[in-house]
């Protein structure tokens, strides 16, 4: 009883901290919607140079409701996810193998900063030469820019490990796969969350820079042909839609590490 009764407070408390938190941003979120419009309606700032609330809201629904724009979302969405994903495997892989051998680490490290300090930009027109401008040469763009992230997250773990816990689990015979489950996964859960945090964002901007390059279809390719247009209003909409879907697929990400990884989630 007495423990039911100390639980609750402190969920209400959490319950409270968390309406908090949701009124904060829908404030802020406001806010600046009524700022923008205003400044708009009384001549601080131009239409046709930064649009408004009201014409961006009557352009995305003209666009949901004639259904012109589910292909274009779709597309970069899945070359967004793909690149994610395949960044996630390739510079885990590459971050541990390094990590396991300091020599060839040593050895990798400067042609790894010297990859890492190209623009990608400059990478996008070789890219699409050898791959084409399909789904496979955003992919690989993509790659190139998070790839990095993960394998450089994953050395620092490593780096980061305790050595102590390591060689206790050792004496008691965990040997291989059962020291990396009990132990350097777990470790590497977060450095693998800070990736896979920031890497959302970039995998989605390496996707529309190779849209921007040279596609026919995807979200870049939409905001080339309105920024070309001078279709302010049209640019801002597609911004809006692609704040929207990284809100929405980092929230996605959210709700599967704190299932998988429920000591890591954060606690309001």
């Amino acid at each position: 009883m007495t423990m039911a009764a100390t639980d609750a407070p402190m969920t209400s408390g959490i319950d409270r901290s968390r309406m908090v938190i949701i009124a904060i941003r829908l404030a802020a979120i406001f806010g600046t919607i009524a700022v923008w419009q205003a400044a708009v309606a009384f001549g601080v700032l131009s239409a046709s140079a930064v649009s408004s609330p009201t014409l961006v809201a009557s352009r995305l629904v003209a666009m949901f409701t004639s259904g012109m724009i589910w292909p274009h979302i779709l597309d970069t969405l899945g070359a967004t996810v793909a690149a994610l994903v395949l960044s996630a495997l390739l510079g885990t892989g590459l971050g541990l193998l390094l990590a396991r051998h300091p020599r060839l680490e040593i050895a990798v490290d400067p042609l790894l900063v010297a990859i890492q300090g190209i623009p990608r930009v400059a990478f996008g027109p070789m890219i699409i030469l050898f791959f084409g401008v399909g789904a496979v040469g955003k992919v690989v763009l993509a790659t190139s820019i998070v790839l990095f992230i993960f394998c450089a997250n994953v050395q620092e773990g490593m780096r980061q490990l305790d050595r102590t816990l390591i060689r206790q689990i050792s004496l008691l015979g965990a040997r291989g796969p059962q020291l990396f489950t009990m132990v350097i996964g777990p470790s590497l859960v977060p450095w693998l969350w800070a990736a896979l945090d920031l890497g959302l964002g970039l995998s989605l901007i390496g996707v529309i820079i190779a849209e921007f390059i040279s596609s026919t279809r995807g979200l870049g390719h939409l905001i080339s042909a309105a920024s070309l247009g001078f279709d302010t209003t049209g640019v801002f909409s597609l911004l809006i839609v692609m704040m929207v879907l990284i809100v929405l697929l980092r929230s996605l990400l959210t709700t599967i590490k704190n299932r998988i990884a429920p000591w890591t989630a954060r606690r309001h």
